[in-house]
This record gives structure tokens, C-alpha cells and sequence, in this order.
């Protein structure tokens, strides 16, 4: 089974209605958010499908999917026909079920009559919502070694930083032993008690076995029908599942303060990642905006997206979708701005997610004042403000 080959079935979950990103995710799907500027959050997980060799890609979406849906269109449909390669979209549609998908695993298995129609030998499950590079492939060859019946793609964290996690526990085989969802006390690695492993939410399954582990969830009383709660703990009792430890870059955009803390990360004198190495393209639909244009501003450690108007002010630290424009004396500290936005003359922004096509009037400040921002914006724990899509002071 090479990671070439057309018996992997590669299915990206899209389905989350992402509430803790909200207003982010208010009018679109939690993968289809925006990030650096440039891409959208499941330009990652489909670039390292393509990047690996998978030709077969289907996305399990629901929840206000059409943002999501426009970007595939524009940006991924790359595959001809008669190439046998394919970005499809698999919505909840009642064919084993008549409801919308109640979780990641019964995502999959609303899905087993498309499955069994490809006919794959293996079957890889990926996150829409996760920022990361990853060579599928030795994940493949690890699997293949192990003679595995599933693999999880794992990463070393200290042990108190894990319980927002799943946990796995392994040998020293890296077989898993024991997973939990978020425990209190998670179990450390044979090796290093200080630390331990954590689910990445990407499994690869052999068909086989994950269709009778899909079969005996829906069939069992109370489950969530979840991988990580559900699944994926009954069937280390009876199969050879084994972890495969990723060392590199990885981060669950779950929250405002994740979202906001992973796009300053790319800023840093050593960024995390490289989306622009040409060894490992990340992939993305560009809009068709002409070159940025900059006049008597400021701009220090920040990105700039194509067809800017930047006419002023001073620009640090932030990160600035391609067709937005900036009024004289605006300053913008830890700024995300999205697409189409406009930031009036004078206004101060710090710290703050300005969502698309927004317009923040001139001498308009944000990120001051808790009190008045908290009328207007939704403010994170880690006081991040967000101003929602479209936005305009009436």
C-alpha cells in the first residue's frame, strides 16, 4: 500500500460548529476561517493530503458550509475527471441516518455506502481546524511496519498542558495501551514522566476494521459517537493500534486566543512554519487583487495581503488581508484585519480580529477600554476584541 496508490481514502472532518471561535464562525464553517492573511484554516490539512500523494479527498461538511464550499470551488478544484484524483464534499444526507452528523465517528459512518463504493484499503481521517505540515506518507509506512490495525498521529507535551487533550498512553512499542479524553491526571510516557502523549485528531484506519468499530458505535447505548470518547478507547482493547510520534508544528484553532496566538506565532524572528517552502507548498485560492500599495506608513513585523490602500499611519505586529484599506494616522498593534475591511483616519486598534468587510469609523479606538469595548465586541478570556463581519458604528 503506497501513499501514491489509489487505495487510501483521505476524509477531512468540517462539520464543527466551532461556538468557541464565534463570531468567526457566525457565517462560516470553522476550516474555511481565515488565516495569515492568505489561506483559510483547511488549506493545511488539504495542501498535506496533496503534498503526501492522496488524490482522494472527501470532506464530511455541515454547518453553514457555503463559505466553505466557494473556496474549494475557486481554489481546489484542480483534478480532471478522467484523472481518477477528487475534492468532494460528503454533507449529512440520510442515507444510513436521518440526522445531521452527531460526531466524528458517526460523521463516518453516515458516510460507510460511499466508503464501500471507493473501495479503499486504508482509510485516513483528518481535522478541517488544525494548523500544521505532515508527510502522510510515513505515517503510511509506519502503519504498514506495525501491521497496524489504526494509527494515531501524536504529539509529546508536558503532562499539564495535556488534559485539554486526548491522552494516549503506549509501550514502549508505541502500542496504545490507554486513551482518555481529557483526564485530570494524564498518564506520562514509559520513558519521561514529565511529559506525555496527545491526540492530533488524525487517525489512519484499515477499512476493515474501522467499518466493524463504526458498526458496533452506532449500535451501543449512550455513545456520543465520537473517535477520541467512544471509538477509538473499545478498540485498543482489541486491535493493534499504535501512535506515531510527531515531532513538528501543530495547533488546534479552537478558541479566539489559540486563533489569535497561533497567526503572531508566523510573526516571531523563528516562525513555527514555513507555508512558503517550495518543498511543501501550502495551497490556497488567491483572490484577484493587484499589487499593495503603501504611502508615509509605518509597517514593522507585519504581514500585507495584495490590493491594500494603505495611506497612513503605523502598522506592528499584525497581519492584514489582501483589499483592505487604511486611512492616515490609523495604528494597529496585534492587529488580524480581514479581507475588504476599512480602518478609518485615526483609529486605534489593539489586539483586535477584525472580521470582513468591516468599517472602523475614523478615531475609533478598540482594545482600550474593557468596559466600552465589552458593549460593542465579544472580548476573549485572554482579552482579545473581535468585531464581526460587516460591521459598521450605526
Amino acid at each position: 500500500m503506497d501513499a501514491s496508490s489509489e487505495k487510501i481514502l483521505t476524509m477531512i472532518l468540517c462539520g464543527g460548529k466551532g461556538e468557541r471561535l464565534y463570531p468567526l464562525t457566525r457565517d462560516r464553517a470553522k476550516p474555511s476561517v481565515p488565516f495569515l492573511g492568505s489561506y483559510r484554516i483547511i488549506d493545511f490539512s488539504l495542501s498535506n493530503s496533496l503534498n503526501s500523494g492522496l488524490r482522494k479527498i472527501a470532506l464530511l461538511t455541515q454547518y453553514k458550509s457555503l463559505s466553505l464550499e466557494r473556496h474549494i470551488l475557486y481554489g481546489w478544484n484542480i483534478f480532471h475527471a478522467e484523472s481518477g484524483g477528487y475534492i468532494i464534499s460528503l454533507p449529512a444526507q440520510g442515507r444510513v441516518a436521518d440526522h445531521w452528523y452527531e460526531g466524528t465517528a458517526d460523521a463516518v459512518f453516515q458516510n460507510i455506502y460511499s466508503i464501500q463504493q471507493e473501495n479503499p484499503t486504508a482509510i485516513l481521517i483528518l481535522s478541517g481546524d488544525h494548523v500544521y505540515l505532515a508527510n502522510y506518507r510515513k505515517i503510511i509506512r509506519f502503519f504498514q511496519e506495525k501491521r497496524a490495525e489504526a494509527v494515531i498521529l501524536a504529539k509529546i507535551v508536558p503532562r499539564p498542558e495535556a488534559s485539554r487533550f486526548g491522552v494516549i498512553g503506549i509501550n514502549r512499542e508505541h502500542r496504545i495501551i490507554d486513551f482518555r479524553e481529557k483526564p485530570a491526571d494524564p498518564p506520562s510516557l514509559p520513558w519521561d514522566k514529565q511529559h506525555t502523549l496527545i491526540s492530533m485528531g488524525v487517525y489512519l484506519f484499515r477499512t476493515s476494521s474501522l467499518i466493524k468499530a463504526l458498526i458496533q458505535d452506532a449500535k451501543t447505548p449512550g455513545s456520543s459517537h465520537d473517535f477520541g470518547k467512544d471509538v477509538i478507547p473499545r478498540l485498543i482493547h482489541r486491535a493493534r493500534v499504535y501512535a506515531y510520534l510527531y515531532d513538528g508544528y501543530w495547533e488546534d484553532i479552537g478558541t479566539i486566543d489559540a486563533y489569535w496566538n497561533a497567526n503572531m506565532s508566523f510573526l516571531s524572528g523563528t516562525p513555527p512554519c514555513n507555508p512558503d517552502d517550495s518543498t511543501w507548498p501550502i495551497r490556497t485560492h488567491k483572490a484577484r487583487y493587484g499589487p499593495s500599495q503603501i504611502r508615509h506608513a509605518e509597517v514593522h513585523n507585519s504581514i500585507i495581503g495584495s490590493g491594500c490602500r494603505i495611506r497612513g499611519g503605523a502598522i506592528r505586529n499584525s497581519i492584514i488581508s489582501p483589499g483592505v484599506e487604511i486611512e492616515p494616522g490609523a495604528r494597529l498593534d496585534g492587529t488580524i484585519v480581514f479581507e475588504g475591511a476599512q480602518i478609518g483616519r485615526g483609529a486605534r486598534l489593539h489586539r483586535v480580529i477584525i472580521d470582513k468587510f468591516s468599517q472602523i469609523p475614523d478615531h475609533f479606538e478598540i482594545g482600550f477600554s474593557l468596559k466600552k469595548d465589552g458593549a460593542n465586541f465579544l472580548i476573549s478570556e485572554g482579552g482579545i476584541r473581535v468585531v464581526p463581519k460587516g460591521w459598521r458604528d450605526e
